[in-house]
């Protein structure tokens, strides 16, 4: 996995100029509160803001970050990375789907019920967002385990749902 995926960066950063500022958040999350802790998430995390730096990417890495922590992160990103030409987002840890809603999980998510879960968690879509406002071309990566943290099929089903994005996204 991690082989095929250096791979298609290296394809991906090769084909535009050298010259192109790209910058990537990266955040892995292991150290859970209430769920499951994670084994390998954030050296996930470690190794791919090793292997963006390599390709040229100015690279932001958090880990084990709060939900304030976590949008605090996205916001420096967005001022920091304004403008640029290529904007990538990598998250390691747990992720669920809520009412086709896909969410990331922060360290102190909260999943007594769908509503603290969706209150405790940060929406795909403002991630999305935030990176079509920044720069022109975007790659979102997730590295979710997407167990239901509520035991139920509450929070809905394996697998994340299909995200729209416009044609310059990856």
């Amino acid at each position: 996995m991690r082989l095929i995926l250096a791979i298609f960066l290296t394809l991906l950063c090769v084909g535009g100029a050298f010259a192109e500022r790209r910058v990537a958040l990266v955040i892995g999350a292991d150290a859970y509160r209430s769920l499951r802790p994670l084994d390998n998430a954030v050296a996930d995390a470690v190794t791919m803001r090793q292997t963006l730096e390599a390709l040229g990417f100015t690279v932001t890495l958090e880990t084990d970050r709060d939900l304030k922590r976590m949008r605090r992160a996205l916001d420096d990103f967005r001022e920091d990375g304004a403008g640029a030409d290529v904007a990538l987002f990598f998250f390691a840890g747990h992720g669920v789907e809520i009412a086709g809603d896909n969410r990331l999980l922060p360290v102190d998510a909260d999943a007594a019920s769908v509503d603290r879960l969706r209150e405790t968690s940060l929406a795909l879509d403002e991630v999305h967002a935030v990176l079509r406002s920044m720069a022109r071309a975007v790659l979102v990566v997730l590295d979710a385990c997407r167990n239901d943290p509520l035991g139920n099929a509450s929070a809905g089903g394996r697998g994340a749902r299909a995200t729209s994005m416009n044609a310059e996204s990856v």
